[in-house]
């Protein structure tokens, strides 16, 4: 299966280049892009458009894929689903200690109009609460951490609509790098018909 892996804020796809290589071995063929500005300064919608300018650009504008997203990258990937038309070509999405419902960190005053899309209760997370059925006949999963630190309170990874699991990983970033995380992706993927 074709997964393209969508990194988080401050990162480039480099930072997904362990979780990629776990899923290549298990036979998937992965594209890890770059998101730019890494730090979301223009947005949400901006850095959903950069993603599928570059899944387009890889793997044509048709054939089935799957998408993870890690943390922002969850968001990226739930804009593209929902606004950009992604959801006619992705057959299965998993999220990684997404802010669904928003992290009070992004609170924190750094000048990027992405950091404040993340606050809970933001018109874009709204937004794509309201929209969310545009996501049906996509199965949907959403893998978090009680440890977190970063996702404020952590329990705003738990999306209502997507298969929620929840794993013991100290750290955000943790999460990417978890061979458990990796393991129940695998299980996971379904190959396209």
């Amino acid at each position: 299966m074709k997964v393209v892996l969508v990194h988080g804020i401050f990162n480039t796809g480099h930072v997904m280049r362990l979780l990629q290589k776990r899923l290549q071995q298990a036979g998937h063929e992965c594209f890890a892009p770059t998101i730019s500005p890494f730090d979301g300064r223009y947005g949400i919608e901006h850095a959903a458009e950069n993603l599928r300018l570059q899944i387009d650009s890889a793997f044509g504008c048709d054939e089935k894929i799957v998408l993870v997203g890690f943390s922002m990258g969850g968001i990226i990937g739930r804009y593209y689903l929902q606004s950009l038309d992604g959801a006619r070509r992705v057959s299965q999405f998993f999220c990684l200690s997404t802010p669904h419902n928003g992290s009070y960190l992004a609170y924190l005053p750094y000048p990027s109009k992405g950091i404040r899309q993340l606050r809970p209760n933001s018109d874009l997370l709204v937004e794509l609460a309201e929209s969310e059925t545009v996501l049906e006949g996509i199965k949907l999963y959403s893998y978090w951490t009680p440890i977190d630190f970063t996702i404020v309170p952590s329990s705003s990874s738990f999306w209502h609509i997507a298969e929620n699991q929840r794993f013991v990983i100290i750290l955000h970033l943790s999460v990417i790098f978890s061979r458990r995380i990796a393991k129940a992706i695998c299980h996971n993927i379904v190959e396209a018909p």
